[in-house]
């Protein structure tokens, strides 16, 4: 049996007498796109704050390709190879997309803080920064301030930042969330394309875009997993009908 990109065993999460997260168990296979539904509040976000170090595990263990990483730093767990975005886009406004992206990359690839280290001749470094430009549809727009971009071009923006950090594990949060249908089949074809050689966790409130894209489908409601299983026996879960989806899916 393969080692799970990412595993937590018997997951909890309190916030003061409330308990949020209540004994998760998830195993995240790798090279798959593992998405997470349920309604407001159901805990996905603590959910993805608790994998990338933003919260403590209160009891637990969280795993990263079989080593464990509960209640270490986002740094170190981002070292360890797993990047996200947030719901609310996080990119360098006054920088260009070429500086945002290659700024992604310094800690992955060791460049550390240096007076005499010029970045604009590091060929390798510069050499990935357009790979990554235009395998995100971004080369075109290389010398654009990011504050300037569109709204679906900084979600692909940020997208692109994940993917230079060289992590193995990418999880986006509501990558789709205030986009028109148009710029939203944009994103979902570039999530395709970042999803062929890594392993993606994505939070989304959009239907059409959870069946269209993953392979696994996980329900949170309440702070426990009423189900996990492929989008064909989600879709027909009356438990999860019930819970989240409604009779429209169904």
């Amino acid at each position: 049996m393969k080692t799970p990109a990412v595993e937590l065993r018997g997951v909890w999460k309190n916030f003061g007498n409330t308990e949020i997260i209540r004994g998760i168990d998830l195993a995240i296979e790798k090279d798959t796109i593992h998405a997470m539904i349920g309604p407001n509040g159901a805990g996905k976000s603590t959910i993805y704050n608790l994998i990338t170090g933003r919260y403590h595990v209160d009891r637990g263990q969280i795993l990263l390709n079989g080593e464990e990483i509960t209640n270490q730093t986002p740094h170190e767990i981002n070292r360890k190879g797993i990047s996200r975005s947030f719901q609310v886009t996080n990119i360098f406004h006054r920088m260009s997309v070429f500086e945002n992206i290659r700024c992604g990359m310094l800690w992955h690839r060791n460049y550390k803080y240096s007076f005499w280290n010029f970045l604009g001749r590091q060929g390798e470094l510069n050499r990935r920064t357009e790979e990554i430009m235009v395998r995100t549809g971004l080369a075109s727009r290389r010398d654009v301030l990011a504050g300037m971009l569109s709204y679906s071009d900084q979600r692909a923006l940020e997208i692109a930042i994940t993917l230079a950090s060289g992590a193995d594990v990418i999880m986006l949060d509501e990558p789709t969330s205030g986009m028109s249908h148009g710029e939203t089949e944009q994103t979902v074809e570039l999530i395709r394309k970042v999803a062929r050689d890594k392993t993606l966790v994505i939070v989304e409130h959009d239907m059409g875009v959870v069946f269209d894209l993953a392979h696994t489908i996980s329900v949170l409601v309440y702070g426990e997993i009423i189900a996990c299983d492929v989008p064909q026996r989600i879709r027909g879960d009356r438990a999860v009908q019930e819970a989240y989806l409604g009779t429209e899916v169904a």
